[in-house]
């Protein structure tokens, strides 16, 4: 028996369909060709020329230009109204509220994504549910809302994997990596846009693996990892087969920065040259640009010019209602003050440096929210997985309940453990200096009054050690600022290496360390910081192809309760010790002097 073939306007409606379908799977693995199906689809018209416009929107908004996707977008909303089809309009708003926010209206598109919740009736597909979770989470990151962005994130992770396609799961990885750079969780951050840019070459995902790359790129820098942050530029420039066009132009800005953190200046000056003067994102780069900028001024001499550049930029920010990162904010300070240093400023300097530390406790404390939030939505997300699970297959016997309900209870378990060890590691991490790996300030205000406790009830001796690294900011402004961070990493080692496990060793801030050093007298502290003293102008460190001069440090000792009882006070006699070591000559120890006038501060 012969199977009649089907109608051909039955076939034309299938293969439509499936151009559709496939359309969507590449819309965010490789956009360019999702949009040139969408163009072939509104060439050929009839019923799926609207969803063709809507592929071309998309396409548009995303990676091409503004004009035209608003353009397109109007066609591809006429087509649904004409058809009475009321998923397609929504999807149109989606597109709506992600061209809002990529030209300069975050609060609009958040108004827009709230007024589609509103009427949402429901039955929205995997695809769908992923593009608004995701378009909802950047705004909320553009407004500065960090608990709803990462929810929206996590939402947005979760709709991506039941897509089954590859494109939405690594975009949805990069952007949760590329979001916890930005709060500063770069060990969190690292590890998803390695993952994202590794599935990215997989899958031939060339806009995400320009974007991933540069996240890694500032994500290494900001870590204190300068030849990782060069070798992923260098594979973006050896690479351009795996990129979009115009991807090396569009992201020159980190680009520059690698290059600048290996002191090939030459290098990102011409980068910054090339990255256009606006670029059609979701973040304002105002800060970043300028203090690359000012940074290769430096680098110059130009400390004049590096000022200039810093403070104009920090003024025209301060009159603007953009949000930017405190990352950047932070290097601009910084920057600012090794200027103002360098051209003799020191007022000026000591006020930019405490801004820069200023936004360094804020982004450390807020590294740790947001490893707490992380856990938090992903637990929530999990819990939510969970009761969907159960609702699909209720129709399970009774042991098979039983069985379900073991292996909940032994994922809550584990949960619960992992949410412990979280908190341990929390703790940690907002006690520890990112750069050194030594304890910080915060640690040593919380522990320093238990240990003088007990020298004072056993009657024992107790030394507070102030101590800061000399020249330092000549090196800085010599070698620049990674060639001081290698010297600070490696001055931090040897610090835990020559003093006593029994010694509390805290970055103090900047180029000053503090060492709380129980049952030992102040001479015999003088003789251990001698010691050390020794062995850090002895050291040679290299940075690229230059040596860096061998280094030395002033030191002040306090003597418990000699000279003050209380942190505070001991920690002011020690400095008076430094500032006295400094007066006479530099790399040298010098005890507070021997006065019964100890709680005098």
């Amino acid at each position: 028996m012969t199977t009649a073939a089907p109608p051909a306007g039955q076939t034309a409606m299938a293969e439509a369909s499936d151009r559709i379908a496939r359309a969507w799977e590449l819309s965010y693995l490789d956009p360019i060709a999702a949009r040139e199906i969408g163009r072939e689809l509104v060439a050929e018209g009839g019923a799926a020329a609207g969803a063709g416009w809507l592929q071309v929107a998309l396409a548009e908004v995303r990676v091409g230009d503004a004009a035209v996707a608003l353009d397109a977008l109007g066609q591809a909303r006429s087509a649904c109204i004409a058809a009475n089809d009321a998923p397609g309009l929504t999807l149109c708003d989606e597109v709506q509220a992600i061209l809002l926010r990529r030209t300069g209206d975050p609060e609009g598109s958040a108004r827009l994504h709230a007024a589609i919740d509103a009427r949402d009736s429901g039955g929205a597909t995997p695809m769908q549910r992923f593009i608004g979770h995701n378009s909802r989470a950047i705004t909320a990151k553009v407004l500065g809302r960090v608990d709803e962005a990462l929810q929206q994130f996590y939402a947005a992770s979760d709709a991506a994997q039941a897509t089954g396609w590859t494109g939405p799961r690594i975009t949805a990885l990069g952007n949760l990596g590329g979001y916890q750079q930005e709060l500063y969780n770069l060990e969190d951050a690292r590890q998803l846009s390695e993952q994202a840019l590794r599935l990215a070459r997989e899958a031939g995902a060339r806009p995400m693996v320009a974007t991933a790359a540069a996240n890694l790129i500032i994500i290494h820098h900001a870590a204190g990892d300068p030849a990782q942050a060069r070798a992923m530029a260098e594979f973006l420039l050896t690479h351009p087969e795996e990129l979009l066009p115009r991807a090396l132009e569009q992201h020159a800005l980190p680009l520059a920065l690698a290059h600048l953190s290996t002191g090939d200046i030459e290098a990102a000056e011409r980068h910054l040259r090339q990255a256009p003067a606006a670029q059609f994102g979701d973040l304002d780069d105002l800060s970043f640009r300028a203090w690359l900028q000012a940074r290769c001024l430096l680098a110059r001499g130009a400390a004049a010019a590096a000022r200039e550049v810093a403070e104009r930029t920090l003024a025209e920010r301060a009159r603007g209602r953009q949000r930017e990162q405190s990352y950047n904010l932070m290097e601009l300070h910084r920057v600012a003050a090794d200027a103002c240093e360098a051209l003799g400023d020191a007022v000026a300097a000591l006020a930019c440096m405490r801004q820069a530390h200023a936004l360094y406790e804020k982004l450390v404390g807020r590294s740790a929210r947001a490893r707490w939030l992380s856990l938090q939505a992903g637990h929530q997300l999990a819990e939510a997985q969970r009761e969907r699970d159960l609702a699909l297959d209720s129709r399970r016997t009774v042991e098979d309940d039983r069985r379900r309900l073991a292996e909940l209870n032994a994922a809550l378990r584990a949960q619960i453990a992992q949410t412990e060890m979280l908190h341990a590691r929390l703790r940690e991490q907002a006690l520890r200096d990112p750069l050194t790996g030594l304890h910080n300030r915060r640690y040593l205000f919380e522990m320093a009054p238990g240990l003088l406790e007990l020298a004072r009830r056993q009657g024992s001796l107790l030394c507070v050690v102030l101590i800061d690294l000399d020249h330092f900011k000549l090196l800085n402004d010599t070698y620049g600022h990674q060639a001081g961070d290698l010297v600070l990493q490696r001055f931090a080692t040897l610090l835990t290496q020559m003093l006593r496990r029994s010694d509390v060793v805290c970055r103090h801030g900047g180029e000053e360390f503090v060492a709380v050093m129980p049952d030992i007298s102040a001479d015999g502290a003088e003789v251990m910081l001698g010691r050390l003293l020794e062995a850090f102008q002895s050291q040679r460190e290299e940075y690229g192809a230059r040596r860096l001069p061998h280094g030395s440090f002033s030191a002040g000792i306090a003597r418990f309760p000699r000279h003050g009882n209380t942190l505070e006070q001991l920690l002011s006699r020690a400095d008076r010790a430094l500032y006295a070591a400094k007066n006479h000559g530099r790399a040298r120890i010098e005890q507070a002097p021997r006065t019964g006038f100890g709680t005098l501060i």
